[in-house]
């Protein structure tokens, strides 16, 4: 099994709040360890990334190269309206790829194109490893 991990990054690195963006992306990837997940997590190369002056259309170069390897989709939707690459990547998992997008925090009440691509919406993190230890536990490599 392989998971895209989807959320707001430059928004919040701006705002002095990158911990928002790597907390629950660190308590996903613990668990994807001990399970035998990949994982895809932007926010371990973001800030080295940051020092290069690469052409922006190679981050969504690298975006779909892994969402193209990607089972599932795990998306943080607290500060979705601040990071157009993430509704590029909710988007592009429900409509090119068609797999599960499991997403937590805030709901988008202003926009039903997001939480069209929703699979389902939970409180936290803790919820969305449920739902996988639960629903998908049979593609894990033990």
């Amino acid at each position: 099994m392989f998971i895209y991990e989807c959320g707001c990054l430059t928004a919040l690195y701006k705002q002095n709040k990158f911990n928002i963006a790597t907390e629950w992306r660190s308590k996903l990837d613990e668990f994807a360890r001990d399970n035998g997940i990949q994982t895809f997590n932007p926010a371990i190369t973001y800030l080295s990334e940051r020092s290069y002056n690469f052409d922006p259309k190679l981050c969504v170069d690298q975006n779909r190269y892994y969402l193209d390897k990607a089972d599932i989709l795990v998306a943080q939707l607290d500060y979705i309206h601040l990071s157009p690459g993430s509704i590029w990547e909710l988007t592009y998992a429900k409509e090119k790829k068609n797999i599960p997008v499991l997403a937590f925090g805030q709901e988008p009440s202003w926009s039903p194109h997001i939480m069209n691509c929703v699979s389902i919406l939970v409180k936290d993190i803790d919820e969305v490893i449920n739902i996988l230890i639960t629903m998908f536990n049979q593609s894990f490599k033990k």
